[in-house]
């Protein structure tokens, strides 16, 4: 019987015309990110190209001034070797940069040549200038290219290659997509349960068992066709290229504290698998709850919560073999280890087993039930109360669309994610460590490169005029010892201390650790230096650390210094700079996990700008959605009521819903974020930008212009709600009014949609114009209007947090009584 429930929903689901929305969707995904990496490639061969220029240059040098010491006062027959084995590196260098240039990566062969030249040549004379790891893990990665006949491919922004596919399985096999299609579950369960299929199941006297395992072997074969077709999908792109053979494409991962190699086809294996049996469980869940006749959101939200406190118990605790949050979240450091991650797949599978058996349990228990309110199939009917009623009208209207609740859904979603990607990066932040710590020790070898040559440079220049002194037998003055061996001296403590601080790069006080590293690389105080050269990152990084520890509050890991807008790597005048400022940004860059970093990235990020469009486009209301076949308008112009008093009701239903969803879901998110990481510092100074000096706390930088001091972090949050509240203030004004002039609601939504987006860049790109200050879309950038920095893009002291709020209000309140005051004729 219960083939006969599966061929039932099966067969109404093929007939459905909304069966090929998935496919189309995935198609049109895979085809944008194509094409988005097909127009941005080449990335690879640029840094390629830089690598080996750099190369180029160090071997040109060493050769120089090998050549000169052999013209002045000769050398020994190791020096010779080591001459013959730069001349062999700088001809497999041409031969690479040739290749380069031809847009030809094959070059593991020339590769492998030269780093084993590269290897002789040490051999024979102590100027390394290539660390020992990034030789080992160059040389791995240029003979497994070789075993498979590759070459080297884009990977930031990789095109027809497996890396397309790993990218592509990241996306489409991501906890997003899981709960995405598990809410598309619950609403099909809903819609099968209002129209009676579950009550027509039962008339024709199947059982329960018939019935809920009859609706989850479906949805389970659903699963299986979207995991094959984004697999087929996926892979066509490498598989019509014939690129196929990229799934044993090496990629670089941070492990403990090495860095290691890692094929691709490992991703491509254990993801799709992983994925699948997380899903799995998630139904065999979502099949005990169905039978409690509960709601939608009681129904997501039962079936999320087990995920959210699995999600808390690995942060808490690490990897455990019976948490299946590590299928979706967690996994790389598992993949690195196969047997490990194959044997944690058996006993998910085996969870599946057990739980399908105590599913089997739960659908035959008669008075197994959590209290839920029997379900009524007939909507209940319409009853005001005094008080209010336009806005409970809206809000009915609303509530039976769905909208307010896909809304919420949405927005804990949006919210919830920014909390689970802080997290993440803090998590991961010891293995963003390890390749800083490398890239800062290759930085530190070049610079001992240079050293040693001016050192070497130094000797030969003391011998050939003691040799000139025994000659003319004039006595000569010779200094005891190179001047330029303390330097080199420095350097190398200087790499034995990051050497040190992989050791313990797991360490609970790593990131202190770190600071004091850095800290020690410092030359000093900026007081001790020319006050022209006092720039703001060093002004701010050094008052900050003197505040932090006043309050004695933890620094965010994981550098020691506070960056300042002055330094982003977007300010780069060529691209050395940039590779400078990019590596400098990336050894300060901030981590944390406590709900008030949250909340700080949630508003730096900018997310509210896409939280404001999401309250347009789904929850908001206009006069718009009046002008319709049998339009709800119909109904109040019968009643004595105004076309002003509906127009003001739904203005402030939109505010009023769309403030009070807002703030709910915000303080449930804060609360899980300060479970997971705490508090963390109320208190916390963060640099205020600022044109003029208003008070006495303020500091000059007189290399970067600008004034700075320091508000508390709360201060700050404080006021980008505020600000987040004069935005909504502002757009549903202007969205009502907008709805006001215009008979399609939809229309509403895009004409509003195109004048915010075009009044945001119009704003941003004269920013310097006197009126921009005027501007209300200025005020949306929420974080750079607190933190001061877009009176510094304006040069202008004005574009703040209090004009921003005035302004908006102002606008706000014209635009709603244009509204109000706009008549126009209605047509029946």
């Amino acid at each position: 019987m219960m083939n006969e429930v599966i061929r039932f929903l099966v067969k109404g689901w093929l007939k459905s015309k909304y069966i090929f929305i998935l496919p189309i969707a995935i198609i049109v995904l895979v085809g944008m990110i194509l094409i988005m990496n097909s127009t941005q490639s080449g990335a690879t061969k640029q840094e390629l190209q830089d690598t080996f220029n750099n190369r180029k240059d160090t071997v040109h040098l060493l050769i120089t001034s090998t050549l000169t010491k052999e013209r002045v006062i000769g050398l020994t027959p190791e020096e010779h070797q080591s001459l013959e084995s730069l001349l062999l590196k700088e001809h497999y260098i041409n031969d690479i940069l040739k290749k380069l240039n031809e847009n030809d990566l094959q070059i593991a062969d020339q590769q492998l040549a030269y780093l084993n030249e590269y290897e002789n040549y040490i051999a024979f004379k102590a100027i390394p200038y290539l660390g020992e790891h990034t030789v080992t893990v160059e040389k791995e990665k240029a003979e497994a290219l070789i075993d498979h006949q590759l070459a080297y491919t884009e990977q930031n922004t990789p095109f027809k290659t497996a890396l397309l596919t790993k990218q592509l399985f990241q996306i489409l096999f991501s906890p997003i997509t899981a709960f995405l299609l598990l809410l598309v579950f619950c609403y099909k369960y809903i819609f099968d349960r209002e129209n009676r299929t579950f009550d027509f199941f039962k008339i024709n006297s199947l059982s329960s068992t018939a019935i809920y395992f009859g609706y989850l072997i479906p949805l389970l074969m659903v699963v299986l066709c979207y995991i094959a077709l984004a697999c087929v999908v996926s892979l066509l792109p490498p598989l019509i290229t014939g690129n196929l053979n990229t799934i044993y494409y090496p990629v670089e991962m941070a492990v403990n504290s090495e860095i290691i190699l890692v094929p691709i086809w490992k991703w491509l294996v254990l993801i799709p698998i992983g994925w699948g049996i997380f899903i799995a469980i998630l139904l065999l869940l979502f099949t005990c709850l169905i039978k409690q006749q509960a709601k939608l959101g009681f129904l997501f939200s039962l079936i999320s919560l087990p995920v959210l406190i699995s999600y808390m118990i690995s942060l808490k605790n690490g990897f455990q073999m019976y948490n299946p949050i590590h299928l979706i979240v967690s996994y790389e450091q598992l993949l690195l280890n196969p047997n490990r991650f194959i044997l944690y797949l058996i006993i998910m599978l085996l969870l599946i087993v057990v739980g399908t058996g105590i599913t089997y349990a739960v659908i035959n228990m008669k008075s197994f039930s959590f209290g839920v309110p029997e379900y009524t199939a007939s909507k209940k009917q319409y009853r005001p109360n005094r008080r209010f009623k336009l806005l409970q009208f809206e809000h009915v209207k609303k509530k039976r669309k769905g909208h307010i609740l896909f809304t919420v859904l949405l927005l804990f979603g949006i919210i919830g994610g920014t909390v689970i990607v802080v997290n993440e990066q803090f998590r991961t932040f010891p293995d963003k460590a390890l390749k800083i710590i490398e890239r800062s020790q290759n930085t530190i070898i070049q610079d001992q490169t240079h050293w040693k040559l001016v050192a070497e440079e130094f000797e030969m220049e003391q011998e050939l005029q003691r040799r000139m002194a025994e000659v003319t037998g004039e006595e000569l003055e010779m200094l005891e010892q190179n001047p330029y061996q303390s330097m080199i001296k420095q350097l190398e403590m200087r790499f034995e201390a990051l050497e040190h601080l992989k050791a313990g790069i797991h360490s609970p006080t790593f990131a202190e650790t770190f600071r004091d590293v850095m800290n020690s690389f410092e030359p000093g105080s900026y007081r001790e230096s020319d006050n022209t050269l006092w720039t703001l990152t060093d002004m701010a990084s050094e008052e900050q650390e003197i505040l932090l520890d006043d309050k004695r509050i933890d620094p965010w890991p994981l550098g020691h210094k506070w960056v300042s807008n002055f330094d982003n790597p977007s300010q780069a005048l060529d691209q050395e700079h940039y590779e400078r400022l990019k590596l400098f940004q990336e050894q300060n860059t901030k981590y944390g996990d406590s709900s008030s970093f949250a909340m700080y990235r949630f508003f730096e990020w900018n997310i509210m700008l896409f939280v404001l469009f999401l309250f347009v486009f789904l929850l908001w209301t206009t006069m718009a959605e009046e002008y319709r076949p049998n339009p709800s308008m119909s109904f109040l112009a019968t009643k004595p009521i105004r076309f002003s008093s509906i127009y003001i009701a739904k203005w402030i239903y939109n505010l009023t819903v769309a403030f009070s969803l807002l703030f709910i879901k915000s303080a449930i998110v804060f609360l899980i974020a300060t479970f997971i990481g705490g508090v963390g510092g109320a208190d916390y100074p963060v640099l205020i930008y600022a044109t003029e000096r208003l008070e006495e706390h303020f500091f000059f930088s007189t290399a970067n212009n600008a004034y700075f001091y320091f508000e508390s972090l709360t201060s700050l949050l404080i006021k980008s709600g505020l600000l987040v509240f004069m935005q909504l203030f502002f757009l549903n004004s202007l969205f009502s009014f907008i709805g006001k002039l215009m008979k399609n609601h939809y229309a509403a939504i895009i004409v509003t949609s195109i004048l915010v987006i075009a009044g945001y860049f119009a704003g941003n790109h004269y920013i310097d114009l006197t009126s921009s200050m005027y501007n209300p879309f200025v005020y949306f950038d929420t974080w750079n209007i607190v933190d001061g920095w877009k009176s510094i893009e304006a040069n202008n002291g004005k574009v703040n947090f209090l004009t921003g709020a005035v302004i908006l209000l102002i606008s706000g309140s014209l635009l709603f009584c244009m509204g109000l005051l706009f008549k126009r004729k209605v047509i029946s």
